[in-house]
Parts: structure tokens; C-alpha cells; sequence
């Protein structure tokens, strides 16, 4: 496996392989990388408004039978 990460200044890019990959069959893909790290949440408010996007599910009458589960013969 060889792996080279690139910043190109064009949409045309050119790649220099090593000499074992000649005459075999080789896959390219790109795949641009996020550097930035995800931001952490400063107050309660902020996770609320990220969160509430999504729909919520009442699992207040959910009930779960661990024995009932892995009795699957």
C-alpha cells in the first residue's frame, strides 16, 4: 500500500508510483481529510440547539426482556 497526502493547486494531478506497482492493477482514490477537530460544546443551550434538530421517540413504555433476547434457539 503507498500513500501520499497532497495539497493540489490545480484540478489536474499528476502521481509518481513506485516501481512495483508497474503492470499491476492499482486503485486511486481521493479523499479529502478534515484537519479541523470537531468544537465541544460551551453551555448547555448550544448542545440543545445542535440537538433538537432531530426527532425525538418517546421510550418511556419501552420494556426489555434480557432473557427473552438470547433465547433464540
Amino acid at each position: 500500500m503507498y500513500t501520499k497526502t497532497i495539497k493540489p493547486k490545480s484540478t489536474s494531478v499528476t502521481i509518481d508510483l513506485p516501481e512495483s506497482f508497474v503492470g499491476k492493477h492499482v486503485r486511486v482514490t481521493a479523499v479529502v481529510e478534515r484537519k479541523e477537530k470537531p468544537r465541544k460544546a460551551s453551555s448547555l443551550e448550544e448542545i440543545h440547539k445542535r440537538y433538537s434538530k432531530f426527532p425525538r421517540t418517546d421510550m418511556s413504555k419501552f420494556k426489555f426482556d434480557r432473557d427473552e433476547a438470547n433465547d433464540f434457539d
